[in-house]
């Protein structure tokens, strides 16, 4: 029972990163175009928040930070999604994964600006987030199978 315990571990890791690996792979494939990306959303959220929560200078800021925001990001994501996949210090995996998925979770998927089909797609994608999140969590403070995985 132990080894299928776990076996049934590893493939669930490793499903699980696989969502995270492929986002990865795929950012560093089309870097500029997920660089302009970034780039849309951080402007749609100042002309929602211009003169209150963001000033000119953050979004100035912001702006010239994208390649290294979306660097730190990608390296997040992926060794997150590594450590995972080979349970190895899958709590770091774990918290490196939140680390990204939680800001990126807010910014790129705030249903909260958009209307009608847009809303829906976002807010679908947000809720979807938050499920990954849960189980980040559980990654993070739940049991572990063995020491080498904490």
């Amino acid at each position: 029972m132990a080894a299928m315990t776990k076996v049934v571990r590893y493939i669930a890791r490793g499903l699980f990163s696989l969502i995270f690996l492929f986002a990865g792979a795929g950012k560093l494939m089309n870097w500029q175009g997920t660089v302009d990306a970034l780039s849309m959303k951080l402007s749609n959220w100042y002309m929602h928040l211009e003169g209150t929560v963001m000033s000119r200078d953050v979004h100035e800021f912001l702006m010239g930070s994208t390649e290294t925001l979306l660097g730190v990001a990608t390296f997040l994501e992926i060794l997150g999604g590594l450590l995972l996949l080979f349970g190895i210090k899958v709590r770091w995996g774990a918290f490196f994964l939140l680390l990204f998925l939680v800001p990126v979770t807010v910014i790129f998927h705030a249903f909260w600006f958009e209307i009608g089909a847009d809303r829906q797609r976002e807010m679908a994608v947000f809720l979807k987030n938050l499920a990954l999140i849960g189980a980040l969590l559980y990654f993070l403070v739940g049991p572990q199978p063995h020491k080498a995985s904490q």
